[in-house]
């Protein structure tokens, strides 16, 4: 019987491979937590600045829509609103359903009885809400109010043209065409109108009073009148105090770019002025300066919403 030389005949033992134990997992994760927690407030960061410049990039191409639409209709600027009931607009008119009808491509009309949101909105800002503005004229009594980051929408003259907006045109209300404060060089001379019809219906007398008419050849400042911006109401107004204290017809600005100041009231809101560029700016010069008209000249040197102010 030979022997067997340089092979043992014991089977070798497997060696496995160890697990992790419970602690290291504990160590791997709470790294990550760490990791995680540092990196959030960039990319927080990061994505809100996206939103603004989105925003501005919206309100960019709105504008030149505007412009657009005035150079189309012999100098004339749109209006914002037009209540139905006359002859001129039996259905009414909204001034961002006209835009996206013939100028910029929305999303239109409505899947069931919501409005369409899918898709790509220049209407859209990143930073506001999608729950609907249900427009009472004074829910929202500052710019921050959690009211003003959500979108208006108004079929009129057809739904299925109709397209949601989270912004505003610089406009006041056209309720008696006899009102000086409204006429060119009035103390509320917005450069858009909301002809609502509500002494005696006469919209059709107003929109035909070239004395209150708007047209481009008025925007002697086309580098400071402002022309759009974050919000979502028709019109200015003196909003009443609130249960946050009401910061009249700045509140009808939406503030809702950047961190709240002024104790939660304001914020940053992107504008695009008549030679359609745009700038983000804050609302508090114009909270903190009070409550009526004048308000909305706290910094004239910057942006005017007022055509005497120019």
């Amino acid at each position: 019987m030979l022997a067997s030389f340089g092979r043992s005949s014991a089977p070798r033992a497997r060696v496995g491979r160890a697990g992790f134990t419970l602690v290291e997992l504990l160590v791997v994760i709470g790294i990550i937590a760490i990791l995680v927690a540092m990196l959030l407030p960039s990319l927080n960061k990061a994505r809100a600045a996206a939103q603004v410049t989105a925003c501005a990039s919206n309100l960019r191409q709105i504008a030149q829509a505007v412009v657009q639409y005035a150079t189309d209709n012999k100098n004339r600027l749109p209006p914002a609103v037009i209540n139905p009931g006359d002859t001129i607009y039996p259905k009414g008119w909204f001034w961002s359903n006209e835009l996206a009808r013939n100028y910029l491509s929305a999303p239109k009309g409505m899947v069931g009885s919501a409005p369409r949101l899918d898709g790509g909105n220049v209407f859209r800002c990143g930073s506001g809400m999608e729950e609907p503005y249900n427009y009472s004229g004074f829910s929202a009594y500052t710019p921050r109010d959690a009211q003003n980051q959500q979108f208006i929408f108004q079929p009129w003259p057809d739904p299925a043209d109709a397209v949601a907006t989270w912004y505003k045109l610089n406009s006041v209300t056209c309720e008696d065409g006899n009102q000086s404060s409204i006429k060119p060089g009035g103390g509320a001379d917005a450069p858009f109108l909301w002809y609502n019809g509500k002494t005696g219906g006469k919209n059709d007398e107003f929109l035909r009073n070239a004395n209150i008419a708007r047209t481009m050849s008025m925007i002697k400042s086309t580098s400071r009148m402002v022309m759009a911006f974050d919000g979502n109401a028709y019109n200015w107004n003196d909003i009443g105090d609130g249960p946050s204290g009401g910061t009249g017809l700045s509140a009808r600005i939406s503030g809702r770019h950047g961190q709240p100041t002024n104790n939660g009231k304001d914020g940053m809101f992107n504008a695009a002025f008549f030679d359609t560029h745009v700038v983000l700016l804050s609302t508090e010069p114009y909270s903190r300066a009070g409550r009526d008209a004048k308000s909305l000249s706290a910094t004239k040197a910057e942006a005017v919403f007022w055509m005497h102010d120019q």
